[in-house]
Protein backbone atom coordinates (compact mmCIF):
# COMPACT_ATOMS: atom_id res chain seq x y z
CA UNK A 1 0.00 0.00 0.00
CA UNK A 2 1.46 3.89 -1.13
CA UNK A 3 0.58 5.95 1.02
CA UNK A 4 2.06 9.38 -0.94
CA UNK A 5 -1.49 10.35 -1.40
CA UNK A 6 -2.63 9.83 2.05
CA UNK A 7 0.47 12.39 3.22
CA UNK A 8 -0.13 14.66 0.69
CA UNK A 9 -3.46 15.33 1.56
CA UNK A 10 -2.67 15.56 4.97
CA UNK A 11 -0.37 17.78 4.51
CA UNK A 12 -2.84 19.95 2.52
CA UNK A 13 -5.25 19.61 5.31
CA UNK A 14 -3.13 20.77 7.74
CA UNK A 15 -1.35 23.77 5.84
CA UNK A 16 -5.37 25.44 5.95
CA UNK A 17 -8.43 25.15 4.93
CA UNK A 18 -8.00 27.29 2.07
CA UNK A 19 -5.96 23.99 0.29
CA UNK A 20 -8.75 21.99 0.40
CA UNK A 21 -9.69 22.69 -3.54
CA UNK A 22 -6.55 20.66 -3.66
CA UNK A 23 -7.23 17.51 -0.90
CA UNK A 24 -10.64 17.79 -3.80
CA UNK A 25 -8.57 17.14 -6.64
CA UNK A 26 -6.88 14.23 -4.88
CA UNK A 27 -9.33 12.32 -2.36
CA UNK A 28 -10.59 9.57 -4.62
CA UNK A 29 -6.82 8.16 -4.38
CA UNK A 30 -7.71 7.41 -1.06
CA UNK A 31 -11.63 6.20 -1.28
CA UNK A 32 -10.38 2.62 0.33
CA UNK A 33 -9.02 4.22 3.37
CA UNK A 34 -10.98 4.52 7.08
CA UNK A 35 -10.50 8.31 6.85
CA UNK A 36 -11.72 8.66 3.36
CA UNK A 37 -15.30 9.40 4.59
CA UNK A 38 -14.33 11.60 7.22
CA UNK A 39 -11.77 13.55 4.84
CA UNK A 40 -15.05 13.66 2.33
CA UNK A 41 -17.34 15.45 5.53
CA UNK A 42 -14.56 17.95 6.03
CA UNK A 43 -14.63 18.86 2.43
CA UNK A 44 -18.50 19.67 2.67
CA UNK A 45 -17.53 21.63 5.71
CA UNK A 46 -15.37 23.78 4.15
CA UNK A 47 -17.65 24.08 1.51
CA UNK A 48 -20.85 25.45 3.55
CA UNK A 49 -19.11 27.25 6.05
CA UNK A 50 -15.83 28.15 4.78
CA UNK A 51 -15.24 31.69 7.00
CA UNK A 52 -17.03 29.09 9.97
CA UNK A 53 -14.14 26.49 9.98
CA UNK A 54 -11.18 29.13 8.74
CA UNK A 55 -11.66 30.78 11.84
CA UNK A 56 -12.06 27.10 13.73
CA UNK A 57 -8.63 26.57 12.17
CA UNK A 58 -7.01 29.21 13.60
CA UNK A 59 -8.42 29.42 16.66
CA UNK A 60 -7.16 25.49 17.34
CA UNK A 61 -3.47 26.00 15.40
CA UNK A 62 -2.33 29.45 15.34
CA UNK A 63 -3.97 31.92 17.43
CA UNK A 64 -6.05 31.63 20.01
CA UNK A 65 -6.54 33.72 23.50
CA UNK A 66 -4.68 33.31 25.87
CA UNK A 67 -2.28 31.14 23.91
CA UNK A 68 -2.78 28.39 21.18
CA UNK A 69 -4.37 24.78 22.83
CA UNK A 70 -2.99 22.80 19.84
CA UNK A 71 0.16 24.01 18.17
CA UNK A 72 1.29 21.72 15.26
CA UNK A 73 4.92 21.96 15.71
CA UNK A 74 7.44 18.73 16.92
CA UNK A 75 9.44 20.89 18.79
CA UNK A 76 6.64 22.18 20.93
CA UNK A 77 5.50 18.67 21.64
CA UNK A 78 9.24 17.43 22.11
CA UNK A 79 10.62 20.29 23.49
CA UNK A 80 7.99 22.80 24.96
CA UNK A 81 9.38 25.56 22.43
CA UNK A 82 9.47 26.83 18.71
CA UNK A 83 12.41 25.74 15.82
CA UNK A 84 14.11 23.89 18.92
CA UNK A 85 16.51 20.88 18.02
CA UNK A 86 13.57 18.55 16.30
CA UNK A 87 13.56 21.41 13.94
CA UNK A 88 17.25 21.10 13.44
CA UNK A 89 16.85 17.49 12.95
CA UNK A 90 14.11 17.80 10.60
CA UNK A 91 16.19 19.93 8.55
CA UNK A 92 19.00 17.98 8.05
CA UNK A 93 16.94 15.36 6.57
CA UNK A 94 15.31 17.57 4.55
CA UNK A 95 18.61 19.14 3.01
CA UNK A 96 19.58 15.70 2.08
CA UNK A 97 17.12 15.95 -0.54
CA UNK A 98 17.26 19.37 -1.62
CA UNK A 99 14.06 20.36 0.30
CA UNK A 100 14.07 23.77 2.10
CA UNK A 101 10.32 24.38 3.44
CA UNK A 102 8.80 27.52 1.91
CA UNK A 103 5.05 27.81 3.50
CA UNK A 104 5.66 26.61 7.29
CA UNK A 105 8.25 25.90 10.18
CA UNK A 106 10.10 23.01 9.14
CA UNK A 107 8.81 20.79 12.17
CA UNK A 108 5.40 22.29 11.47
CA UNK A 109 2.92 19.12 11.03
CA UNK A 110 2.28 20.03 7.52
CA UNK A 111 5.42 20.17 6.39
CA UNK A 112 6.89 16.89 7.85
CA UNK A 113 3.49 14.99 6.29
CA UNK A 114 4.88 16.54 3.19
CA UNK A 115 8.11 15.42 3.57
CA UNK A 116 6.93 11.89 4.23
CA UNK A 117 4.46 11.71 0.92
CA UNK A 118 8.08 12.66 -1.35
CA UNK A 119 9.96 10.22 0.05
CA UNK A 120 7.21 7.58 -0.43
CA UNK A 121 6.05 8.79 -4.12
CA UNK A 122 10.18 8.83 -5.31
CA UNK A 123 10.21 5.35 -3.41
CA UNK A 124 12.76 5.70 -0.79
CA UNK A 125 10.33 3.65 2.04
CA UNK A 126 13.04 2.84 4.40
CA UNK A 127 13.44 6.47 4.87
CA UNK A 128 9.65 7.29 5.00
CA UNK A 129 9.68 4.83 7.81
CA UNK A 130 12.58 5.70 9.59
CA UNK A 131 11.04 9.17 9.57
CA UNK A 132 7.51 8.47 10.77
CA UNK A 133 9.11 6.30 13.37
CA UNK A 134 11.61 9.24 14.77
CA UNK A 135 9.56 12.00 14.08
CA UNK A 136 5.61 11.54 13.19
CA UNK A 137 5.12 8.74 15.48
CA UNK A 138 7.01 10.48 18.93
CA UNK A 139 4.85 13.51 19.06
CA UNK A 140 1.80 13.71 16.82
CA UNK A 141 -0.50 11.28 19.22
CA UNK A 142 -0.10 13.76 21.79
CA UNK A 143 -1.29 16.53 19.35
CA UNK A 144 -4.33 14.40 18.16
CA UNK A 145 -5.15 13.78 21.95
CA UNK A 146 -4.98 17.95 21.95
CA UNK A 147 -7.34 18.50 19.42
CA UNK A 148 -9.76 16.20 20.26
CA UNK A 149 -9.74 17.71 23.93
CA UNK A 150 -9.77 21.46 23.01
CA UNK A 151 -10.78 21.94 19.18
CA UNK A 152 -13.97 24.01 19.57
CA UNK A 153 -16.20 22.93 16.55
CA UNK A 154 -16.76 19.93 14.38
CA UNK A 155 -13.99 20.60 11.44
CA UNK A 156 -11.07 20.22 13.76
CA UNK A 157 -12.61 17.63 15.61
CA UNK A 158 -12.96 15.28 12.16
CA UNK A 159 -9.42 16.60 11.44
CA UNK A 160 -8.32 15.19 14.71
CA UNK A 161 -9.81 12.07 14.41
CA UNK A 162 -8.83 11.28 10.77
CA UNK A 163 -4.97 12.18 11.90
CA UNK A 164 -5.33 9.67 14.30
CA UNK A 165 -6.70 7.21 11.60
CA UNK A 166 -3.55 8.07 9.59
CA UNK A 167 -1.46 7.85 12.02
CA UNK A 168 -2.49 4.15 13.50
CA UNK A 169 -2.49 2.60 9.55
CA UNK A 170 0.48 4.12 9.30
CA UNK A 171 1.86 2.57 12.27
CA UNK A 172 0.25 -0.76 10.85
CA UNK A 173 1.46 -0.97 7.17
CA UNK A 174 4.53 1.65 7.02
CA UNK A 175 6.44 -0.06 10.38
CA UNK A 176 4.96 -3.66 9.21
CA UNK A 177 5.77 -3.98 5.89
Amino acid sequence: MNLWVDYKIFSLLFLSPRYNAKVKQLIEGIKDRPYYDTIYQLLSLSEKEYDKISAEFTSCFINDFPHVKCPPYESWYREKTVLGLSAQQVIEKYSKYGIYPQKQLADHLSTELEFVSFLLYVDKVDEAKEFFKEHLLVWTPKLVQDVLNYSKGEYTKLLGLSLKQLIELSSNTLLSS
